[in-house]
């Protein structure tokens, strides 16, 4: 129990240790990170950025390496270079909703943001029960570990139990597992390199 205790106290909100992370990534201006997920449907591996108020892009390494994504909340379009140079070539304009843009497992762009994932997890808890597991380290950096249940019928889409590893400085999450309402593995994802507030060249997300 003094453990679970002492890990809510660090958390900054006893009752509720999401929304204390959701409230202080919602305070950070943009950053940036590699991103590895891992499916039924194979592994993806992104280097992925995002600057206030919402625009992001994704160079791809795997599994279609070289391919540019950038979304923009101005215009509300996904730009798609498929073979990658977007300073060199105009890319294809598409809406967020084109399945040419969306990700495996159907995530869109516009809402694959670190704050639209912990809004999911708040939704999920909302209805459902939510366990602090303690500290754990996550590839060298100390973590809360925490599970997200949702209630009997109750789910964000096909998720009905969310588990992730908040980064104890920053409460960024740096490990997430989703899972179905039988308990299975949906995706496991990590969040590598994370890197707050960079320095992004000029023209970064409009080239």
């Amino acid at each position: 129990m003094l453990p679970e205790l002492l890990l809510m106290v660090a958390l900054g909100q006893a009752s509720d240790p999401v929304s204390a992370a959701l409230a202080r990534v919602e305070q950070v201006n943009a950053y940036r990170l590699v991103l590895r997920s891992q499916g039924r449907r194979g592994e993806e591996v992104i280097r992925y950025a995002y600057r206030r108020p919402g625009f992001i892009r994704m160079d791809l390494v795997s599994p279609y390496p070289g391919a540019v994504v950038i979304y923009s909340p101005e215009t509300r379009r996904v730009r798609l270079w498929p073979f990658g140079s977007p300073e060199q070539r105009a890319g294809l304009s598409l809406s967020p909703l084109n399945p040419l843009v969306r990700s495996a497992r159907g995530h869109r762009v516009d809402q694959s943001d670190v704050a639209s994932l912990l809004r999911n997890v708040q939704r999920l808890h909302r209805q459902g029960q939510l366990r602090l597991l303690g500290e754990a380290p996550v590839d060298g950096h100390r973590s809360h570990h925490l599970v997200v249940q949702g209630d009997a019928g109750h789910r964000v889409g096909e998720v009905a139990g969310y588990e992730l590893w908040l980064d104890a400085e920053t409460l960024f999450p740096r490990r997430v597992i989703s899972r179905d309402r039988w308990g299975e593995v949906i995706e496991r994802v990590r969040l590598e390199e994370i890197v707050i507030d960079p320095d992004l060249p000029d023209g970064f997300f409009t080239p």
